[in-house]
């Protein structure tokens, strides 16, 4: 990897440091502020294999200002801001052990005199587990330094139609962003080599999709599908490669939980409460395989539910099965085990208190001026959530700007020409000062998506190679 140092930091214990080399903002893909987005028809489904669970979407995702925006010659720094999430092990009640990471990245910014401006989306954190996640099975994450717990959520399958995809551009589909960085090379790539990435950097390279030719022949062969993420290509030439469809996934709507008030084995009868809220268990029958919860609201008996419990091999992922499964009352849940529920102790489950709605765009978090996102992996689990700005940000030498409700304080020491020296600051130390040119663009942490923007700028370096033949 071609990476330099622009100047030489006292470093504080464990601190890696790394500037992306000036060379990278040569690249087009870079170099822009805001990439052009391809643009698709109506979308159709293409022929998924057995397994499809998450319903498909009418033709559109979510989205949000600055998606395609890519951090131009970004400061990274992998120790991240003092006090934030960097590691920390959860083991969910499946028993597998996840670390979270919470990171900032900014991209975007520009200097405008003795000023610098973020836009729209330039400047977001994330946190950022260091695998997917999935409701029905304890898992929980970090948000802005709080612990919140999983509950449900709604994933979807966009498919767009006729879709070209082209180097030094971002296709979007979903929460996904795609680029050509090989087309076809004779006797060599028989099939063109795509990168795929989400809107907050995660990256596989160097595809994420099954790549299949409407008109396969012997030197075009098709690839094995996947159950998400594909690709029937069209055609292929020197402007890209046109796809006849391709897929992407997003998240509409997420549950957390601020509290985990019980987990384990509950009998009928039992009440289970906290601060006056909660369930009461009024009966498990095992020929039906359900449960009758009745909802406790201050001491008040609310509604009933009815779950039944199933032991499907699409759980969690199945949408349908776990609608049956979870139950969510005010600010107070209640989910099944996935697999074998029910038991000579009664049911099995989760109760949680303090349980809200995420939808996509909006504000969980009572803060002025931002916005949450969700990330969908290709298979639709959650790998992360993105807290971002939804105006642009002025910062300017001596006027301190606070982030996320102070979690963290952006400080501009200086703007000297071309030459800007910044910091982050919290309530357990700072940063460095960083020297940057241009603008302030960085990816501050180690977290899925760090490692996923570095991986990136790497790989986009092949997209213009100008040693490569190409198909004509």
């Amino acid at each position: 990897m071609n990476l330099k140092s622009e100047q030489s930091l006292t470093h504080r214990p464990g601190r890696f440091l790394i500037h992306a080399a000036a060379t990278f903002g040569a690249l087009a893909l870079i170099a822009t502020s805001e990439l052009p987005t391809a643009q698709a028809a109506d979308p159709v489904m293409p022929p998924f294999p057995p397994g499809l669970f998450y319903p498909v979407d009418g033709g559109s995702s979510p989205t949000f200002p600055g998606a395609t925006l890519v951090p131009r010659a970004p400061v990274f720094d992998f120790a991240g801001i003092p006090g934030w999430i960097d590691g920390k092990k959860i083991t969910n009640a499946m028993g597998v052990t996840i670390p979270k990471y919470e990171m900032l990245v900014i991209r975007g910014s520009k200097i405008d005199g003795k000023s610098i401006v973020i836009p729209p989306g330039g400047l977001y954190f994330d946190a950022s587990p260091a695998r997917g996640e999935l409701p029905m099975t304890g898992a929980s994450d970090f948000f802005l330094g709080k612990r919140y717990y999983f509950v449900d959520y709604d994933a979807r399958i966009q498919v767009r139609q006729n879709l070209l995809v082209a180097p030094k551009k971002f296709t979007v589909v979903g929460n996904h962003l795609y680029t050509l960085l090989l087309p076809p090379v004779p006797k060599v790539v028989p099939d063109p080599v795509v990168n795929w990435r989400t809107f907050d950097g995660v990256s596989i390279r160097p595809w994420a999709l099954s790549e299949r030719w409407e008109k396969s022949d012997a030197a075009h062969p098709d690839q094995r599908p996947l159950t998400y993420l594909q690709g029937v290509i069209r055609s292929t030439d020197k402007t890209g490669v046109t796809f006849a469809s391709l897929t992407g996934t997003s998240i509409r709507s997420e549950w957390w939980a601020k509290r985990r008030i019980f987990e384990g084995w509950a009998k009928a009868g039992q009440k289970i409460v906290h601060g006056g809220t909660g369930i009461v268990v009024k009966s498990v029958d095992p020929d039906k395989k359900t449960v009758t919860i009745v909802f406790l609201e201050h001491g008040k008996t609310g509604k009933t539910h009815v779950l039944k419990a199933q032991n499907s091999p699409t759980l969690p992922e199945n949408p349908s099965i776990r609608k049956r499964m979870v139950a969510i009352d005010g600010r107070t849940a209640v989910v099944l085990w996935p697999h074998d529920a029910l038991g000579a102790n009664g049911v099995r489950l989760w109760v949680y208190g303090g349980v809200s709605q995420w939808k996509t765009n909006s504000d969980p978090f009572g803060i002025a001026h931002v916005a949450y996102f969700p990330i969908a992996c290709p298979i639709a689990h959650h790998i992360g959530g993105m807290i971002y700005n939804t105006r642009p940000i002025r910062i300017s030498p001596g006027k301190p700007a606070s982030l996320f409700g102070g979690y963290a304080t952006l400080k501009v020491v200086s703007v000297s020409g071309h030459t800007v020296k910044f910091r982050l600051t919290t309530s357990s130390g700072s940063t460095p000062v960083f020297v940057k040119r241009g603008n302030i663009d960085a990816v501050l942490g180690k977290g899925r998506a760090a490692h996923g923007i570095l991986s990136s700028l790497d790989t986009t370096d092949l997209s213009i190679d100008r040693d490569l033949s190409v198909t004509k």
